[in-house]
């Protein structure tokens, strides 16, 4: 027999951006929420790093001028993101770094409170902070520890397989787990109705022959592409000098 559950908004992916989505949508008063996962400690940003993985948001320190407006404009200009996108962006950006920091999440600061920044690629503003090589971990184990102080429901082991589609609408997932192998399901498929899907799957991992991605990082677009999501700005993906052994990507900054 088929494992079956039912809720209002399923998040799939259990990353920073998953798992900060489950704990945000509970604080606005959605509390039939739960996290898909096919495993809670698998994703790119809990397995990830780079000599300094960076967090971008809008200059927080020194005399420099900066404005949601720039930092919309610099998002915009590299050509892979809509422009009410950017707008959304910058204009959230500070109140998604401040929630991280107070979250515990170590972010260097100076005697005076500042966020110092520092210049990437193209950016004159010194957006850029970062807690080191393992940033994104960082951020994952916080907003894991929030989402479980919440009580939110966390289907581990379930990779998602299927998005539902009825009369135009989304309806829910289906994936196949491990944990609900049994006689009566000898393939553990799950089934999970849901009035919304967040898709928080991160990275194309699987896609390439050679990757940097983590070993445990999988890859779920096709089940959007196949339920009819359109293909847009995937050209975000990143493409760099990395090392294989270990799997590892280095900065821009550091090559130069």
């Amino acid at each position: 027999m088929i494992k079956k559950f039912s809720f209002n908004t399923v998040v799939v992916g259990s990353g920073a951006a998953g798992l900060n989505a489950a704990d945000l949508l509970f604080r606005a008063g959605q509390t039939d929420v739960a996290v898909i996962t096919a495993g809670l400690k698998k994703g790119t940003s809990r397995n990830t790093g780079s000599d300094k993985q960076t967090y971008y948001k809008l200059s927080t320190s020194g005399a420099g001028q900066d404005s949601v407006m720039k930092m919309a404009e610099t998002l915009f200009s590299g050509g892979s993101v809509d422009g009410d996108t950017a707008l959304c962006e910058a204009a959230g950006s500070l109140a998604a770094f401040y929630r991280l920091v107070w979250l515990g999440v170590p972010f260097p600061y100076n005697e005076y409170g500042e966020y110092p920044g520092y210049r990437t690629d193209h950016d004159e503003n010194c957006r850029a902070t970062s807690c080191g090589p393992l940033t994104s971990k960082y951020m994952t184990e916080a907003l894991e520890k929030e989402v479980a102080s919440d009580g939110i429901t966390i289907l581990d082991d379930v990779l998602v397989t299927k998005i539902f589609v009825k009369d135009g609408e989304v309806a829910g997932v289906a994936g196949v787990s491990r944990k609900y192998i049994s006689e009566r399901n000898p393939t553990g498929i799950v089934a999970i109705s849901a009035r919304n899907v967040i898709w928080a799957v991160g990275g194309p991992a699987a896609i390439y022959s050679a990757s940097v991605y983590p070993e445990s990082a999988g890859c779920a677009h096709g089940a959007a592409f196949e339920a009819g999501a359109l293909g847009q700005n995937l050209t975000e993906s990143q493409y760099g000098i990395a090392s294989l052994r270990p799997r590892w990507n280095l900065s821009g900054s550091y090559q130069q």
